[in-house]
């Protein structure tokens, strides 16, 4: 059954936003007790970031708030267009690709131009400590033909720290297939072999500490904290989780990857491995010259993004939704309670750059991809005009959505509801 709220969410959450006492945490695995016990299902995230913006030509729907067609860009989206919430009018504090990479997940715009935040969590990382216990892997970071240079990041822990995507899909099915179907023979087997490693691990790292700069320090310091947050986890009790799974995905290009990397989330959220997923495309550049070949369109898309509005770079973005498509469709196609598991899901598809000339590189009208999060409170089948509202408060808003109504700021600013999102 779906969740019900006595009273307007939107209401309630502009309320929470200006109250300062911040209620208690309910713990994650409480969270999802009651859940469970209200016969609801736990939300879930997924981020999609592709490069290089957009022409507001190709991509801003034409009609009304409800009653909209959608551009040549996002047209594959037309069958989900009653779970889609398309926004635009997002101001970000920086303009340029470093700017914009820096402050699009963790809204903290970069502060020497390298596209490395000051500080973390990217929203995903954020959700994914709050949820840490209710699954097996607090998230999981993919990628197609991902860049991995420091300014290419788009996942953050809370000290800024980058998780790196996972750019090969069978990787990533394998690190899924090894925590799901196990007895308990193999689980607790895989379990003290973990353990081992991870006590040698901290020692090492302990034994260097003393030896190291502060920055150096600061970054191990990260690293040990990440190695005690895995021991606590190997010291809780073994859940098992059973599910059929796919075969082993076997991708030759970018089209297959792209769709093996999805199947790998929708993978992920119908067996309960993660509740956070994300994937990346390239850098803040997109994919490099080559990429597309396979769909006829020769060149990188940052190059054919700097070229101007063609039909090559409509090509490449159209492409683009259509992998955010076949994700949305196969959510959609999930039965979960009275709905889908789309309802619970809240997809977000971001650039590090806004609408507008390429060679303007502006984020002073930022749009967003959303669909799902019907449960969540979101509303769906709308295109809105923000009209200036700052991407810190966008991003501070999803974190509310998400159910974290303890918070009281999200990155550098980010302090406001943006209650239009909201039904």
């Amino acid at each position: 059954m779906s969740r019900r709220f006595p009273i307007s969410r939107r209401n309630l959450l502009r309320g929470l936003a200006g109250a300062t006492v911040a209620p208690p945490i309910v713990s994650a695995s409480l969270e999802s007790y009651v859940r469970a016990q209200e016969g609801a299902w736990p939300l879930r995230f997924f981020l999609m970031f592709t490069g290089n913006g957009q022409d507001p030509s190709h991509w801003l729907p034409t009609g009304s708030q409800t009653s909209f067609t959608l551009s040549p860009v996002l047209e594959p989206l037309a069958p989900h267009q009653d779970k889609l919430l398309l926004v635009h009018g997002l101001v970000g504090e920086l303009k340029g690709h470093a700017g914009g990479m820096s402050e699009t997940t963790t809204g903290w715009p970069s502060t020497n131009g390298s596209g490395v935040p000051p500080a973390g969590p990217s929203i995903d990382q954020l959700l994914a400590e709050a949820w840490r216990g209710d699954t097996p892997l607090a998230s999981i970071e993919l990628g197609v033909m991902p860049a991995n240079a420091s300014s290419d990041q788009t996942s953050y822990s809370a000290s800024g720290f980058p998780l790196p995507a996972i750019g090969s899909p069978l990787g990533a099915f394998q690190r899924l297939v090894a925590v799901t179907n196990q007895s308990p023979e193999e689980a607790e087997k895989a379990r003290a072999l973990q353990a081992s490693v991870l006590d040698t691990v901290s020692a090492e790292l302990a034994s260097i500490n003393g030896k190291l700069g502060a920055d150096a320090r600061a970054l191990l310091d990260e690293h040990l904290t990440l190695v005690r947050e895995r021991e606590l986890a190997l010291k809780a009790p073994h859940v098992p989780i059973s599910c059929d799974l796919p075969d082993a995905p076997s991708a030759n290009g970018l089209a297959t990857t792209w769709q093996a990397q999805h199947d790998n989330v929708i993978t992920a959220f119908r067996c309960g491995v993660t509740r956070v997923a994300s994937l990346r495309a390239g850098g803040w550049g997109g994919i490099e010259s080559g990429g597309y070949d396979e769909i006829g369109i020769s060149g990188g898309h940052h190059s054919i993004a700097h070229s101007g509005p063609d039909a090559s770079l409509i090509g490449i973005n159209r492409f683009h939704a259509e992998q955010l498509a076949y994700l949305i469709g196969a959510l959609d196609a999930i039965e979960e309670g009275d709905g889908t598991a789309l309802d619970n899901t809240l997809v977000v598809w971001v650039n590090e750059l806004g609408l507008g000339p390429f060679n303007h590189h502006s984020r002073s009208d930022c749009h967003v991809v959303m669909a799902g999060g019907k449960n969540a409170g979101l509303e769906n089948g709308a295109f809105l005009d923000l009209g200036g509202a700052r991407w810190q408060d966008f991003l501070f808003t999803l974190t509310r959505a998400m159910g974290q109504t303890q918070l009281t700021k999200f990155g550098k600013n980010g302090t406001t509801v943006l209650d239009t999102l909201f039904a």
